[in-house]
């Protein structure tokens, strides 16, 4: 898989959950994905995700990069007029799944602005 087609992965990535189709996420990830998070380890990832997308205001691909089969992005997220930053890494399979997830979320601004994320967590 060349890396036009990994990006292609990403922006289906991106598109799916930002937008909350869970779905669409499930689709594009392999069957067991290597899941890392600082924001609930041990809960359901996909839920979380999208339940952080939709308490967001806005969010935005600050900065993508694609070395063969892996990709950092890096978000601005936005909520009660604040901008703050969610950092992702994927590694696609040579298939166009989703193999590994990492997610660095600003637990500083989490804790601020959305304190019922660390409440569930």
């Amino acid at each position: 898989m060349d890396e036009i087609a990994v990006e292609g992965v990403a922006e289906r990535w991106v598109a799916a959950w930002t937008a909350g189709r869970t779905s669409d996420l499930f689709r594009l990830m392999a069957a067991a994905p290597a899941i890392e998070s600082n924001l609930d380890p041990d809960g359901d990832f996909v839920e979380l995700m999208t339940g952080y997308a939709a308490a967001l205001e806005g969010i935005a691909v600050f900065a993508r990069t694609v070395v063969e089969r892996r990709v950092a992005l890096v978000y601005d997220c936005t909520l009660g007029g604040e901008t703050f930053r969610l950092a992702e890494f994927l590694t696609v399979n040579e298939a166009g799944l989703i193999t590994g997830i990492r997610r660095v979320y600003d637990l500083d601004a989490i804790e601020r602005l959305m304190p019922h994320l660390l409440l569930e967590a």
